[in-house]
């Protein structure tokens, strides 16, 4: 297939990003990006179609996130250079975003906390064993 084309069919696109025709019909549906131009009931794909598709696979397939948070970082507008998101943070090991929710709930199944004091309670805290705990996580986070 020549890279110079301007539009591609769907088998075209089915055949270079390795995916059944099916699931690039249902990610139009899912995913406002791919957005390929519709001439006598055929779809005709850009290359940033594409382009788009095989982001998408990649955040599903190869790093686990559901369809919800794949639009999510699709949707997402770059500031200052980085990505910030509310459900996603970047593992300074890997280098790759994972759901703050898979990483937390890791973590949490090796500690215990107690529940926190009600506000009324007039008492002294002991920070000491929170900071231990603190520690231990950070620790867990940087392996």
């Amino acid at each position: 297939m020549s890279e110079d084309k301007i539009f591609y069919s769907i088998a075209e696109v089915s055949d270079k990003t390795e995916l059944p025709k099916y699931v690039i019909r249902f990610w139009e549906k899912e995913f406002s990006e791919i957005n390929p131009d519709r001439r006598q009931g055929r779809r005709y794909y850009r290359q940033n179609d594409i382009e788009t598709i095989l982001r998408i696979k990649d955040l599903l397939y190869k790093k686990g996130f559901t369809i919800k948070g794949a639009k999510k970082i699709l949707h997402e507008k770059k500031s200052d250079g980085a990505k910030v998101f509310a459900d996603f943070q970047m593992d300074e090991v890997t280098q790759t975003l994972e759901p703050v929710q898979q990483k937390s709930s890791r973590i949490l199944k090796r500690f215990s906390f107690d529940a926190p004091l009600s506000e009324s309670e007039d008492k002294k805290v002991d920070f000491s064993e929170a900071i231990q705990k603190l520690s231990e996580i950070e620790k867990i986070l940087s392996e």
